[in-house]
């Protein structure tokens, strides 16, 4: 009765997790780390080799949950994206800003060379990433809707940039690939695979899309888990002045990538007024959930 009650309690905290996961501007960390479980996970990864039983049984749940909870809100994320790109951007752009409060406090910026390097040089990199998806024209969709295999192995890097939303504390996976400009295309490709059920091989090219992007998650989970269980216990404030650094100049790319740039040319001026409005909403929800929440 005990395993069970265990295992459920598990599973909706994963569920919660994999709600943060999918939507932008929400790390499955900061739930993770509010849930309780955060140390938990971490400690499950670097131990799975060595006490397989022990950590499967605490990292079974927490992932069933996530998946149940990507696939619950895959669709409907879909189609906010496909009839509302800008007003859904800037509400996930809103959940950011509403979030950094939170970070900086974490950090405990100072006017000093170091606090200034260590986030100046990650939103560097971070609005690095939206200028090369344009000015390289990362054409994310193609890569996953063509059925070339050599551009998918790019899916690796994106699925271990993905994971770290369960990682980091603070920094949002989906917000990396919104960033990139991949979060609509794997969210359409994912609702290829569950539109094709109960015969998703018909989606045969959608499915390799998440092997590539499954190999990626898995990389990601033993090196950066490992990795950043050494940060936090070390060097916690230049983790987290890296991540606000990172989330902050992550804000310019959520607006700036190859995917989000077309919309630009169907904007009007309802859709500017939307756009603002979830932005602000967006941003006093994440605010108001932080300040409540976070210790």
């Amino acid at each position: 009765m005990k395993s069970q009650t265990a295992f459920f309690s598990r599973l909706w905290k994963g569920f919660a997790m994999g709600v943060a996961a999918i939507i932008p501007g929400i790390s499955g960390g900061t739930i993770a780390f509010l849930l309780g479980i955060y140390d938990e996970i971490i400690e499950a990864i670097n131990q799975l080799r060595h006490q397989f039983k022990q950590s499967s049984t605490i990292l079974l749940p927490i992932g069933l949950g996530v998946v149940l909870a990507i696939v619950a809100l895959t669709i409907p994320m879909g189609l906010a994206f496909e009839s509302f790109p800008l007003p859904t951007v800037s509400l996930f752009a809103g959940l950011i800003l509403g979030g950094l409060p939170l970070l900086a406090k974490k950090a405990t910026i100072k006017k000093d060379v170091f606090s200034i390097t260590t986030i100046l040089v990650p939103a560097f990199i971070a609005i690095s990433l939206g200028v090369f998806s344009v000015v390289g024209e990362l054409d994310a969709t193609a890569i996953l809707t063509e059925e070339t295999i050599l551009p998918k192995f790019s899916l690796i890097l994106i699925g271990a940039l993905g994971v770290s939303a369960f990682i980091v504390p603070g920094i949002s996976g989906s917000m990396l690939l919104l960033s990139l400009g991949f979060y609509q295309p794997i969210l359409g490709s994912l609702e290829r695979i569950l539109e094709a059920l109960p015969s998703p091989f018909q989606a045969r090219n959608d499915l390799l899309n998440f092997v590539f992007l499954g190999l990626g998650l898995l990389v990601g989970f033993v090196l950066i888990s490992a990795l950043m269980g050494y940060l936090l216990k070390h060097h916690p404030r230049a983790v987290y002045l890296a991540v606000f650094g990172f989330v902050a100049g992550s804000l310019f790319s959520v607006f700036f990538n190859f995917e989000i740039i077309p919309a630009y040319d169907s904007l009007n001026g309802f859709q500017g007024v939307l756009s603002g409005i979830t932005l602000m909403g967006g941003m006093m929800l994440s605010y108001r959930f932080n300040t409540h929440y976070a210790s």
